[in-house]
């Protein structure tokens, strides 16, 4: 396990660990005593002692409101070597293409540039004909069973790595249910766990137009009544691992209408154009959020420049749909705020 818990993996986590968070005195401390630090580190793995310390969960309110979790730098640095030398690699051989969380070279940009390549496959196959079937998972993280989250782990996993991931698991979470995001450990676990769902929805109900991003997924075909019978098995499959759907967000409906997927809104036009437009709400949240940091910034509470960084971030968001003239508006709403 060299490359996992030796001293060289555990330095190189280390620096990948540390970026962007270096202005934190917990990661300073490790930083600036960094080879002590990781000689004791190496030391407590390969003798055994070595015991995840809790996270500390605090509450997220955007893009909507649930706990995380911060995992300590220590167990960052090692999880970071385990996830990056064993976990990552081997699992990802294992997921479809059409899976596009946390992985290297996908992320939301491609999966909303797949969804368009959906539609306009359906378009010259079938014109505006079809529907569409929208799932959400209620609670993704919160209700994922420990015992089905491990007997994925060990699906994919070497026996020895396999029992280390579980091992960090047990010691930072108690019960036998719900997780929280936060570590690289669990998104992968995210990815991972609805695998065997996206190969039975592919290979065995021959879903061609099927994409997944975490616990958000699409399927589309041009018989209706066929994707209630999707529906319904995969929420035999969904239940079975302790899942279930949100109603409210599960749902068939014409491709014609409004597909709302990762924040925007995707229209299929009579011409086979897909239109991208951000979710009104939040551009709504954006609004609010603006007005409160020129108000701070006023105060002296708040530079200009944080505030015109945080509005730029904003901006080049919603400036991949067709938002030309939404991105006017905003203009022009922000200079009058100053």
């Amino acid at each position: 396990m060299e490359h996992i818990i030796g001293f060289d993996a555990l330095y190189e986590s280390m620096n990948k660990c540390k970026k962007g968070v270096i202005w934190k005195d917990s990661v300073a401390h490790f930083v600036l005593n960094s080879v002590e630090e990781v000689l004791k580190l190496e030391a407590q793995l390969k003798s055994g002692d070595y015991h995840s310390r809790k996270g500390r969960v605090f509450t997220l309110q955007s893009p909507k409101r649930r706990q995380a979790m911060g995992i300590p730098f220590r167990d960052r640095v090692y999880q970071r070597s385990l996830c990056d030398n064993e976990i990552y690699p081997e699992i990802t051989r294992h997921l479809i293409p059409d899976n596009f969380a946390c992985q290297t070279g996908k992320g939301t940009d491609k999966a909303r540039e797949r969804l368009k390549q959906f539609l306009h496959r359906i378009y010259q196959r079938e014109g505006r004909g079809g529907y569409v079937l929208q799932c959400d998972i209620s609670g993704y993280y919160p209700k994922m069973s420990h015992k089905t989250a491990e007997e994925s782990l060990r699906t994919y996993l070497k026996p020895e790595v396999a029992e280390m991931a579980i091992e960090i698991l047990r010691e930072q979470y108690d019960g036998d249910v719900g997780y929280l995001p936060g570590s690289q450990l669990v998104q992968l676990l995210g990815i991972s766990v609805l695998n065997p769902m996206d190969h039975y929805i592919k290979e065995k109900l021959q879903i061609k137009e099927y994409l997944r991003y975490m616990d958000d997924f699409l399927l589309f075909h041009k018989d209706k009544e066929y994707l209630e019978y999707c529906k319904d098995q995969i929420e035999k499959g969904l239940n079975s691992r302790g899942f279930v759907f949100n109603p409210k967000k599960t749902h068939i409906y014409p491709i014609t209408e409004k597909i709302r997927f990762l924040g925007f809104y995707f229209t299929l036009t009579e011409t086979g154009k897909v239109v991208m437009l951000i979710d009104p709400k939040n551009v709504k949240a954006e609004r609010k959020k603006l007005r409160r940091m020129v108000n701070l910034a006023k105060k002296g509470k708040m530079t200009r420049q944080k505030v015109d960084e945080c509005y730029k971030c904003w901006r080049n968001h919603a400036s991949k749909g067709n938002s030309r003239n939404l991105l006017r508006r905003m203009d022009r709403y922000y200079e009058d705020l100053w």
